[in-house]
């Protein structure tokens, strides 16, 4: 738990950092926190490079039909969770980076820095880009303002995950099931069953974890 005014949780694609800790933004935002999701690997808006991979299983012809897309998809969820959504231009996997990692971490510090809780993706890393990005900042971020978060929807497929568990009220997981919804394109390529509303319950209702440092 922490009492910080002001919290970023980074996320690697625009969709994780909501799937994993949709609720606790959720609350954070309800107790007057200024709670900011930083998405890294949101994608060049403006590229033309043709998509492959995740991108082409969803049905984006290009990088920056995926950007634009992804982006208001992520707009639309943080709009219901009462956090402001901002976006770097870096490429995930499937593309060109386009930029290196000195440049993507001082892109990064320029949003984070002065945060009291920076949140990066802890746990299980099993997705490259994630893992990469746990690398990349975990070093670098403050000790005493770095958080990890466990990821969803990949803890629900392993049963259980390490950290400490959230606490979350009916009305902070009602919150990230109508922010979740908003990933029309992403939750049938997550393997989550049945229909889109059933996918965006069985995520509000999964649990949130957290490892906090310093707090």
């Amino acid at each position: 738990m922490t009492s910080a005014s002001r919290i970023v949780v980074v996320s690697p694609h625009s969709d994780d950092g909501v799937l994993s800790l949709g609720a606790s933004m959720a609350r954070w935002a309800r107790e007057g926190r200024g709670v900011e999701l930083l998405t890294v690997l949101a994608l060049d808006p403006g590229s033309d490079a043709p998509t492959k991979g995740w991108d082409r299983r969803a049905g984006f012809a290009t990088e920056g039909e995926a950007a634009r897309a992804r982006r208001e998809e992520d707009r639309v969820a943080c709009a219901r969770l009462g956090v402001t959504p901002r976006w770097l231009p870096f490429g995930s996997v499937d593309f060109e980076r386009h930029g290196d990692d000195v440049g993507v971490w001082a892109a990064v510090h320029d949003v984070v820095g002065g945060a009291g809780v920076v949140l990066v993706p802890g746990w299980p890393l099993s997705h490259p880009d994630h893992a990469w990005l746990n690398g990349l900042l975990a070093g670098r971020v403050a000790s005493g303002a770095l958080g990890l978060y466990a990821e969803q929807p990949y803890t629900l497929r392993t049963h259980g995950a390490p950290f400490i568990r959230a606490p979350l009220s009916l009305r902070d997981r009602g919150a990230k099931w109508h922010a979740v919804r908003a990933y029309r394109s992403q939750l049938p390529l997550l393997g989550m069953q049945g229909t889109v509303r059933r996918g965006a319950l069985r995520l509000a209702l999964a649990d949130e974890r957290i490892a906090w440092s310093g707090h």
